[in-house]
């Protein structure tokens, strides 16, 4: 794993069920298997190059039509993000000075295909911090962000925990196309009364007051966490636990990281919290005002505002997690762009579309279209100075200025890739479940979910070259 301070072949897996999938597989996406969907953008770039030459019969093609490059990016997003990425690639191919020519083609199960065919291998690719090891165990990296120079003008306008998310020995492989976090999300009104102040919460703040603020007669409880090891896990981060060592390994099971399982356990295993399946549950109970807290990722917002705007139409805070004596270090993640062109020509032209794609322009399109961030500061900036002059944009305006003020303090960490992988998720879900009950070895169920996150670590391929490129500018 990356944060602020560092900055200076298939194994057989256990059959889950659906529930426990659901629950495992988050952030959304990081383990996504969507059902199957027509891909209609090589089609229709078929039908129109077949079009083009039937129309133009006996006569030769053009110099300009032999200069157009087709590039091909293949993606496995969905809902908004997928429609924010067509829309994109419809400006750049309407755009772009070079006439290049983007199609993208939603493929699922990306990583096995290129494994199988790796000679057949698209341009660009998105993928998730759990699979960068795999790709560049298996030379999938064509070029890295750093060889554009367009890019390495741009990267101080990169958020740093944007340029730390898909390293591989210090070198980023692939930028995200957007940020996103986990945070708590407050009843101000309810919780003003009783002397919470969010922005200055530490675990004794948060604990007294989710226990104050719960009432089973009135069916009131103080917090709500939705069950998913991602939510553990940004616990464990904000702790200050070194979640993550240079070299590597999971290092959570420290004294900060028993301090956070202790304090959750008394807060669930005391009737003060409640742990949930399903995420909707925790922003409706939000928003009617019977749950004080939720713990849930920006992701979320938009959808929390809604609940909020239907249930009692409070004032709402949005705040890092509280750590030991204050707000702590959030936990960071995104879905990725890589290019995994193999010849030097399309890595040339596929490295422009990424620059295009991560310009102002493009990625505020991405934010006000998706569930996620901008990576870069300017439009955050610039996001914000507007949402400050249009009074319901104020919750965004918050997530805007606590993204600056993560970066600006140094106050981040970048999802850690190994993660993702099985054991660690399961132990991680295991964990957070377990303290519920007050018979439960809070240390114990840390110590274990360390070990099985390591195995995951230790994860090769046969091969492991180096990661391409040199270090970040």
């Amino acid at each position: 794993m990356v944060n602020a301070r560092h900055l200076g072949m298939k194994t057989r897996l256990p059959r889950l069920s659906p529930r426990d999938a659901r629950r495992i597989c988050d952030p959304p996406g990081t383990c996504l298997r969507p059902t199957r969907r027509r891909v209609w953008a090589g089609l229709a770039l078929g039908l129109v190059l077949l079009v083009a030459l039937l129309a133009g019969c006996a006569e030769l093609p053009s110099a300009s039509t032999e200069e157009r490059r087709i590039l091909v990016l293949w993606h496995t997003l969905t809902g908004a993000e997928a429609n924010a990425l067509e829309t994109l690639t419809d400006q750049f191919n309407a755009e772009n000075p070079r006439r290049l020519v983007l199609v993208t083609e939603f493929q699922e199960n990306v990583l096995e295909k290129l494994q199988a065919a790796p000679d057949r291998r698209p341009d660009l690719i998105t993928l998730w911090p759990a699979d960068l090891a795999a790709y560049v165990a298996l030379g999938m990296v064509g070029a890295v962000p750093s060889q554009s120079a367009e890019i390495q003008a741009a990267w101080p306008d990169f958020l740093p925990m944007a340029g730390a998310l898909y390293q591989a020995n210090g070198v980023p492989q692939a930028l995200p196309l957007g940020l996103a976090t986990y945070l708590s999300y407050s009843n101000n009104e309810w919780l003003a009364d009783l002397g919470y102040d969010p922005d200055m919460a530490s675990w004794e703040d948060f604990r007294r007051t989710a226990c104050a603020a719960t009432d089973p007669v009135r069916g009131q409880v103080g917090v709500g966490v939705p069950a998913r090891a991602s939510m553990f896990l940004a616990f464990l981060t904000a702790s200050g636990s070194n979640v993550v060592g240079a070299d590597g390994y999971y290092q959570f099971a420290d004294a900060p990281g028993h301090d956070a399982a202790s304090l959750l356990k008394t807060i669930f295993s005391g009737g003060c919290g409640a742990l949930y399946e399903d995420r909707d549950v925790g922003m409706a109970r939000l928003g009617r005002s019977s749950m004080a807290m939720i713990a849930e990722s920006s992701e979320s917002l938009l959808q929390i505002e809604q609940a909020i705007l239907t249930g009692r139409n409070f004032d709402v805070s949005v705040n890092p997690l509280p750590g030991p004596n204050g707000p702590g270090p959030t936990l960071w993640y995104g879905p990725g762009l890589m290019i995994t062109a193999s010849d030097v020509q399309h890595q040339e032209a596929a490295l422009e579309a990424m620059a295009w794609f991560l310009s102002p322009e493009a990625q505020q399109i991405w934010g006000s279209t998706t569930r996620y961030l901008p990576i870069r500061r300017s439009v955050i900036e610039s996001e914000l100075e507007n949402g400050e002059q249009t009074p319901t944009g104020a919750l965004s305006a918050k997530l805007w200025q606590l993204t600056l003020d993560a970066a600006d303090q140094g106050t981040w960490v970048a999802w850690p890739q190994a993660t993702n992988r099985i054991t660690c998720r399961a132990s991680l879900l295991r964990g957070l479940l377990a303290l519920q009950d007050p018979e439960a070895d809070a240390a114990a169920y840390v110590d274990t979910a360390v070990t099985a996150c390591n195995t995951g670590v230790e994860f090769r391929l046969p091969a492991t070259p180096e990661p391409t490129g040199t270090p970040a500018p």
